[in-house]
């Protein structure tokens, strides 16, 4: 998936700057606590693998389901068998 360039007009003094969204983020999380409730997906959401597998409960964290840009993918397993998912979104 190659990112895309958006061009955002300044409304100030009408110069253009790269980007204007807001930059996608990569999150990981247990296989078993990912669930789909009522638009939001909740987790053990971890900023990487390795914290994933050692969060041991969903976090109070929510990623609203309109962000995703990926479906949740398994990416690989802690050393006691949880499989990690990870999630690109925004």
């Amino acid at each position: 998936m190659a990112p895309a360039l958006v061009m955002a007009q300044d409304s100030g003094n009408g110069t253009s700057r790269v980007g204007g969204g807001q930059s996608p983020y990569l999150s990981f999380c247990q296989e078993r606590f990912y669930k789909e409730d009522d638009g939001l997906l909740r987790c053990n959401w971890a900023v990487n693998f390795n914290f994933a597998c050692f969060v041991s409960y969903p976090s109070n964290k929510v990623i609203q389901e309109g962000s995703k840009i990926s479906e949740p993918e398994v990416v690989g397993e802690c050393d006691n068998g949880e499989r990690i998912i990870k999630l690109l979104h925004y």
